[in-house]
């Protein structure tokens, strides 16, 4: 009852925080539902979870530290129902996003290049392209998680949207302090000019926001590409990035 017994530990857990409504989850150790846990499934949950732990947070009961090791806990437990030999490659996405919440950089790796191998859509290759970047970075490879984030601005302007605001706020804060920080400072640069060339349907409630929260995200991107180049050494750099935001 290995699999089952951390499942009700992280049930619990979020009962505990007056969630986790009694989802009905197919009993991992029957054969026949090995694997069958579908990935909107697992995302429904995790987001359901999420909501019961950030908002304990905000509330001031636990730490935003604990609501993060809350939810990756609770996310390997959904993942021990998961075979991943079993997994459509449509699907690899998705369950790349689960095992990136449960911080299984590794598996979540593994994942990302098989949807990356035939992504259906521009925005689908997009997102998955940032995403492997911010695993490579956590893997250690930062190097390689930069030239992974660039392969995304050939995208047409029409799918920039997700850009900067990935690369300043998941990708970078987990390749910082890895002995790359001017160069990531260089790409929150260049992605910029992505998130200033994004076109969207301002006449859309997504577009709308997209375009009045624009200035903030560029102003807080550079903020964070000042902070990398002074703690680099690169005082010049970050003067000009300063002067840059001040024209915002």
């Amino acid at each position: 009852m290995r699999n089952r017994g951390g499942l009700v530990v992280a049930c619990a857990a979020m009962i505990g925080l007056g969630g986790c409504q009694s989802p009905t989850i197919p009993d991992p150790n029957d054969p026949k539902n090995v694997g069958v846990l579908a990935p909107d499934v697992l995302r429904n949950l995790l987001k359901g979870a999420s909501t019961q732990f950030f908002g304990r947070a905000q509330r001031g009961e636990i730490t935003d530290a604990e609501a993060h090791k809350f939810l990756a806990e609770y996310a390997n437990s959904l993942l021990r129902t998961v075979e991943s030999s079993r997994v459509p490659k449509d699907k690899a996405w998705e369950y790349a996003e689960v095992l990136i919440t449960a911080k299984r950089w590794t598996m979540a790796r593994k994942f990302l290049e098989i949807a990356l191998e035939n992504p259906p859509n521009q925005d689908r290759r997009v997102n998955d392209t940032l995403r492997y970047a911010r695993v490579l970075c956590e893997l250690g490879d930062v190097k390689g998680g930069i030239a992974q984030a660039r392969k995304a601005f050939d995208a047409p302007p029409t799918d920039k949207a997700p850009i900067l605001t990935a690369i300043y706020l998941e990708v970078v804060p987990s390749g910082e302090n890895k002995k790359f920080d001017r160069e990531l400072a260089r790409l929150i640069e260049d992605a910029v000019p992505q998130s200033e060339q994004t076109v969207v349907d301002v006449n859309s409630q997504e577009g709308m926001r997209f375009v009045a929260a624009r200035p903030y995200h560029i102003r807080k991107a550079l903020a964070k590409a000042m902070e990398l180049y002074q703690r680099s050494g690169d005082t010049a750099a970050a003067l000009r990035v300063a002067q840059r935001a001040e024209r915002i």
